[in-house]
């Protein structure tokens, strides 16, 4: 009796043991399935799609930043991935404060979830952004089936869009449409040309009216051509948008200049509501002599 009481403890730790070991660990930080998606990490930031398409079974589905009812095919993710490349001159992950983790659900799915700072650098603007970002992707067979992403893109989305708008109105001023660049203004936007220029001495400017008669109307009937050339256009903070440019021009008196230019635009939901130009008036001003 007193042998099967001594063993009985330790028969019972040998129990619990082996039923630890017959079940599947719920929870980790190394696993097959981390380093897999590793891998699609490393994938993305060289955009490799091959490679990148390889980790996925041909099945998945992924819902970044969507419902569940929006879901994307594989080949409608990697497309996507395409044209967001094309968007930026660089983009990857932050080497530290990555996190990976895998878990296994009491349904017994396994997950796998990742924590990084994406970075990337904008093409048109030249804007650096740091955006956290959560993925968790769903393996079976150590292909993913299931993938969903959450990050905040509203200030990509602002910035490109406002130079977008800018880069649209400059065109549209390049092809005479100033209707159209017209359209682009807020109603009560303020325009101020700059101090020592003739057009200055309407500042502030309120209104696509004003602007027109009192800026645009005088240019076309002083000049005999007006160019706006080399447009390089860089976001900036506050809803801003600073172009540099020259001015290609010649008045109808035969004075012709060509100039280094700056113009700050101001954008509130996608109208200009504020202008400031910068230019070497003395030049112009000599022209017109």
């Amino acid at each position: 009796m007193k042998t099967i009481k001594t063993q009985l403890p330790v028969l019972l730790m040998l129990l619990v043991c082996i039923t630890a070991c017959n079940q599947k660990q719920r929870y980790t930080q190394q696993s097959p399935e981390i380093d897999t998606y590793k891998k699609v990490i490393k994938a993305y930031e060289n955009q490799d799609w091959e490679n990148f398409a390889t980790h996925y079974a041909d099945t998945a589905m992924v819902f970044n930043n969507t419902t569940n009812d929006k879901g994307q095919t594989l080949t409608q993710f990697i497309e996507n991935n395409k044209q967001d490349a094309a968007m930026f001159s660089s983009w990857s992950y932050a080497d530290k404060g990555s996190e990976y983790e895998m878990v296994v659900t009491d349904k017994g799915e396994t997950w796998v979830n990742f924590w990084g700072l994406w970075q990337g650098k904008g093409k048109a603007n030249g804007q650096t952004y740091d955006i956290p970002a959560h993925m968790t992707v769903q393996f079976v067979d150590g292909k993913i089936v299931r993938e969903k992403g959450y990050w905040d893109i509203s200030g990509i989305i602002t910035d490109s869009y406002n130079v977008e708008v800018i880069d649209n109105l400059y065109k549209a001023f390049a092809s005479g449409e100033i209707p159209k660049v017209l359209e682009m203004m807020d109603p009560k936007v303020v325009w101020n040309e700059a101090e020592g220029n003739a057009y200055a001495d309407g500042n502030p400017y309120i209104g696509p009216e004003a602007v027109l008669n009192g800026v645009f109307a005088r240019i076309g009937a002083e000049h005999e051509y007006f160019k706006a050339e080399d447009v390089k256009l860089n976001n900036m903070f506050d809803n801003k948008v600073l172009a540099t440019l020259r001015y290609d021009a010649k008045y109808k008196n035969g004075g012709a200049y060509n100039v280094q230019v700056a113009h700050l635009w101001t954008l509130e939901n996608g109208k200009v509501t504020a202008f400031q130009q910068y230019v070497d008036t003395k030049s112009v001003n000599d022209a017109l002599k």
